[in-house]
Order: structure tokens, then sequence, then C-alpha cells
């Protein structure tokens, strides 16, 4: 199976998440097994990840935390526009 880019699986994984913020951790820990052979992929990248889909409204940032190391982080929710943009995606992932 392909794989597709980084950041539509993560628009995917959101989007499964039928409205239940994500943390960063736990979209990280979902694609580990998929993507951590890849030098995009790390848990620092993958805020970068998030804040860039946010920024074209696919996903918005809800819940400010701290992660375990003290890092502020952020939950993740798809938005009506991410939702539509879904129907892109392969059906089988």
């Amino acid at each position: 199976m392909a794989v597709l880019p980084l950041r539509f699986r993560i628009l995917h994984i959101v989007n499964k998440a039928a409205g239940k913020p994500l943390k960063t951790d736990e979209i990280y820990k979902e694609l580990y097994d998929e993507y951590s052979g890849e030098g995009q992929f790390s848990l620092d990248l993958m805020e970068s990840h998030l804040m860039s889909i946010k920024a074209v409204g696919l996903i918005d940032a809800v819940d400010p935390y701290f992660d375990e190391l003290g890092e502020a982080r952020y939950k993740y929710i798809i938005t009506e526009t991410g939702t539509a943009r879904t129907k892109y995606l392969p059906a089988q992932l």
C-alpha cells in the first residue's frame, strides 16, 4: 500500500476522531508505525505540521495544555472545511 503524504494522514486521523480533540502526541503515536522512518516525522515537527494544517483552516487548535516536558501544546479537532476535504482521501486507509 502506498503511503499518503503525512499531512493528509494527519487530517485523516483528526477526522476519524469524530469531534474528539486529539493531543499532538496521540496523533504522533497513531502514525508512528507508518511514518517513523521519515525525516519529517518527529514530535516537534508534528506540532509544525498541525499548525500548518490549522493555518489553512482544516483543523482548529483547542484546549491548550502543557506536556510532560512543560512544552505548550494544543488538542486538535477537524473543521467543517477539513471534513469536506476528506472526500479527496482514498476510501481505504
